[in-house]
């Protein structure tokens, strides 16, 4: 085989049960919220808003993004939620939801987590929008799983209303807040003017995962999925590196799983049935890495994360210390990049 990550034509090994994804949990008013991480662009302070001319009442106002005009959607509006002024401390989450860009204003961001797909219950009604695709426990405490592709398209087609209150008038009017609002804008600016949209936010979200006695971690974003190497089999490929575990089939994909530990340090150590099996999120190539076990998400600021001097130039592999421990940042854009990942 030439030129191509590493596949075979053998049908064996199971499809997983017990899926997981990452999200983004928040408070809206007195209730929790969930939207798939993987749809987040960035998580921002409330910023000032533009207000052209009249918006829609469920439109707080519009903000430049990524060369872009967004709005910035009211989500209590939507949800028919009591909507009240908005406090200067709530967040604003941007998200990507196919081709469209848009940002909702929330309270408080509370948490990014991995969630089984097996907790997730569907909701027991039906709407005409249904905004609320799941609910899931979190922290005993009712969370619901918002529908991003239900809430777009209402974004989209939804005429203004004859609500007396729009979204703009409950933006804080007090000079105080007006400042404030303001300045944050002004230092948003003033950050991706000198920053790439890829690093722009303020700390980008991490996985960390073990293997042997070493700390990875993984930008969220990078992250397809997580499975467990116990409910698959894995299919060993002759004639291939030794970094080189195998093959699992996943949902009907045949993943080339990576022993990270093997690949950067030509360290073979014994894996447990046990482990993890970290899907990389890549349109070209079918790629895991496989974990002894799954750490805490870790937030890191771009400027802490110090690149370590590889042969032949290159950055897959970088350093984050906490707390006196080290981490090893793996850079999967670079890693995906390197011809020794393919066989020839």
């Amino acid at each position: 085989m030439e030129n191509e990550i590493i596949q075979t034509e053998q049908s064996q090994g199971c499809i997983p049960q017990r899926a997981e994804k990452i999200y983004t949990i928040f408070s809206i008013a007195e209730d929790v919220y969930a939207i798939n991480a993987a749809n987040v662009l960035e998580i921002i302070k409330f910023v000032e808003l533009s207000q052209p001319e009249k918006l829609p009442s469920h439109i707080a106002g519009l903000f430049e993004y990524d060369g872009k005009i967004i709005n910035v959607v009211d989500i209590k509006s939507v949800l028919n939620i009591d909507r009240s002024v908005y406090d200067i401390n709530s967040m604003i989450v941007i998200i990507k939801e196919e081709e469209d860009v848009f940002a909702i204003m929330v309270n408080k961001v509370l948490d990014v987590r991995r969630v089984e797909k097996s907790k997730m219950q569907p909701v027991p009604y039906s709407t005409q929008n249904s905004f609320i695709e799941y609910i899931y426990d979190f922290n005993d405490i009712q969370c619901n799983v918002l529908n991003l592709n239900s809430l777009n398209k209402w974004i989209k087609n939804h005429p203004d209303d004859t609500q007396e209150t729009g979204s703009v008038d409950l933006i804080p009017k007090d000079m105080h807040s007006i400042e404030i609002l303001h300045e944050r804008k002004l230092e948003y600016i003033e950050k991706t003017n000198k920053n790439p949209y890829s690093i722009m936010s303020d700390k980008d979200e991490f996985v960390s995962f073990f293997v042997g006695e070493n700390k990875y971690c993984i930008k969220m974003n990078d992250i397809k999925g997580f499975y467990k190497l116990q409910e698959t089999k894995m299919i060993k490929v002759p004639c291939t590196p030794d970094f080189i575990l195998g093959l699992v089939n996943i949902k009907g994909d045949f993943i080339c799983i990576i022993d990270v530990k093997n690949y950067f340090h030509s360290q073979k150590v014994p894996y447990s049935s046990l482990g993890t099996i970290i899907v990389l999120n890549s349109d070209d190539f079918k790629i895991g890495v496989l974990a002894d076990a799954i750490g805490d998400n870790i937030q890191i600021k771009p400027d802490e994360i110090v690149s370590l001097k590889r042969q032949e130039n290159k950055n897959e592999l970088m350093q984050y210390v906490k707390d006196g421990e080290i981490y090893l940042i793996i850079n999967v854009g670079e890693m995906l990049a390197n011809d020794k990942l393919f066989i020839k």
